[in-house]
């Protein structure tokens, strides 16, 4: 079986208000469930298309994945970068698209208040690069030491299909048999490091309150959308708005997000 996962990696909680302003996402419940779904004695073969997303919702989709019962396949398309490569190394085999990218680099996190609240941030970080490095260090099996590979993680390291092969963190290349030739290298740069850090998504507590205002606009009952709705999200209403209503105003909260990221 085939599932899809393009956009970023959030929680199973934030999930349905990204999905309701239009955001591309998934989250540890879509790998759960493909695994219930995946017939009996079938590999699961997940198509990979993300720049990351949350550090926590990547290390949960990793252990799922390394203790699932079927045969898993990651199928980077294009790029799986930060959580994302992460959550890669769980599968039991990863194969990349001549022209994919993945991408490794360390955590970051915001932090307010006093001289300890920030010493307790770089512990924190500290810790979260040790534990994501613990799964580089089982997928490239000696073929990088963890010195090296700690080092890769600090210097934001971006790897072509060959040459994260040759670093044992992906087992072949799509579509043909010869390695990829160095050279595509050359396109690896300031301009794919820029595409995959431009943006991100916005705070789910900024769309929550972008959800409720747009829920005080209009008088009347009407049901909530359901967490993890997916795609039938997308048609729902809030408190009986007109589907029609429901679009402007999701342009309007989309347009102010991009307002805020920017």
């Amino acid at each position: 079986m085939r599932v899809t996962l393009n956009g970023y990696i959030v929680a199973d909680d934030d999930a349905w208000i990204y999905q309701f302003f239009g955001f591309s996402v998934f989250s540890p419940a879509n790998v759960r469930q493909a695994l219930r779904d995946n017939p009996e004695g079938e590999d699961l073969v997940l198509e990979v298309n993300s720049p990351g997303g949350s550090v926590w919702s990547g290390d949960e989709m990793y252990t799922v994945l390394r203790g699932a019962a079927c045969r898993t396949v990651a199928e980077v398309q294009s790029l799986a970068a930060s959580a994302a490569f992460t959550m890669s190394m769980g599968c039991s085999q990863v194969l990349m698209s001549p022209v994919a990218q993945v991408m490794m680099h360390l955590p970051s996190i915001s932090t307010q208040g006093d001289k300890g609240s920030h010493q307790q941030s770089i512990r924190l970080l500290d810790s979260v690069a040790d534990a994501i490095l613990n799964a580089f260090e089982a997928k490239s099996n000696g073929k990088r030491t963890r010195d090296e590979l700690a080092q890769m993680m600090a210097s934001t390291t971006w790897f072509t299909a060959q040459e994260a092969v040759d670093a044992g963190l992906a087992d072949g290349i799509l579509f043909q048999n010869d390695q990829v030739p160095t050279n595509v290298v050359n396109a690896v740069g300031g301009g794919i490091r820029a595409l995959a850090n431009a943006g991100g998504l916005p705070d789910p507590a900024q769309l929550r309150a972008r959800y409720e205002a747009m829920k005080a606009q209009k008088p009347g009952e009407g049901a909530e959308p359901e967490e993890n709705a997916g795609e039938e999200q997308h048609s729902s209403t809030v408190d009986g708005a007109s589907a029609g209503n429901m679009d402007i105003w999701r342009s309007q909260a989309a347009l102010d997000i991009e307002k805020l990221r920017f």
